[in-house]
């Protein structure tokens, strides 16, 4: 189950790539992708390999395809298996020194509980959650750039009208009250459904219009046939997948800048 959620997490990076106008992919010989969107977010340029033993061989020869398309943009190498020496020492010497530790979250939507409704009290807030159209992506950018304290055009940049007009890429966007105040993605791959840029306003925060775009996001896909749903998490965003039932099933390496 992990390794197939796995896969499909890296099938949906290629996906997105595919469908950009600057995007550029393309495997290695044991499956390692190699995949730039040109955007800003290191983690959405670079080396993805989910391998259980990471082949160093395989992780260079992409670094040397992949220096010509990244040198004005931030990039890394993600492992899902161990980082052995040789590999450390390979995205060291290209500058990704820094490296960190991603949990790998899993739900079981077969097993997992009933997901919420998309309108809901939250004390004084009245708030509902939906799917966002492409033409709103500039609300979406802009929730999701004050949510992580980045310029909105980091976002808007990627997640274009075309972007988000395919069909398996869905925004969503909680309302607090009538206000935008919490958004999320989810791409789906055939039975699997990824979680991403959950995202709420400072100002909106510890009042569970995140959990509720989870939430909304974990009951559509269910309805629309995924089996799996699968996410990164930073440290600070765990109790918040947990709480609505993902569980810890490995952590990952990436080298950044």
């Amino acid at each position: 189950m992990v390794r197939e959620a796995a896969e499909a997490f890296q099938a949906a990076t290629e996906q997105l790539t595919d469908i950009l106008p600057n995007g550029l992919h393309e495997r290695g010989p044991n499956g390692a992708l190699l995949a730039v969107t040109g955007s800003m977010i290191p983690v959405l340029n670079g080396i993805m390999s989910v391998s259980d033993v990471p082949d160093a061989e395989e992780i260079r020869l992409l670094c040397e395809k992949a220096e010509p398309h990244v040198q004005q943009l931030p990039w890394s190498i993600r492992l899902r298996g161990e980082a052995g020496e040789e590999i450390t020492t390979l995205a060291a010497r290209r500058g990704l020194s820094t490296r960190l530790q991603q949990p790998f979250m899993l739900l079981s939507l077969a097993d997992g509980p009933e997901v919420g409704r998309d309108q809901r009290q939250f004390g004084p807030e009245s708030v509902t959650v939906r799917p966002l159209g492409d033409d709103e992506h500039e609300t979406f950018a802009a929730v999701l750039g004050t949510a992580f304290g980045a310029p909105p055009v980091i976002i808007s940049s990627l997640y274009t009208p075309h972007v988000l007009g395919q069909a398996f890429v869905k925004a969503y966007i909680a309302e607090a009250d009538g206000i935008p105040a919490a958004a999320g993605l989810a791409i789906v791959t055939e039975r699997h459904v990824g979680l991403a840029n959950i995202g709420t306003l400072p100002d909106h925060r510890r009042r569970g219009l995140g959990r509720a775009v989870v939430e909304a996001i974990l009951r559509d896909a269910r309805a629309a046939g995924a089996h799996t749903a699968y996410l990164h998490s930073s440290d600070e965003a765990l109790p918040l997948f947990e709480q609505a039932g993902f569980r810890t099933e490995e952590s990952w390496a990436a080298f950044t800048a």
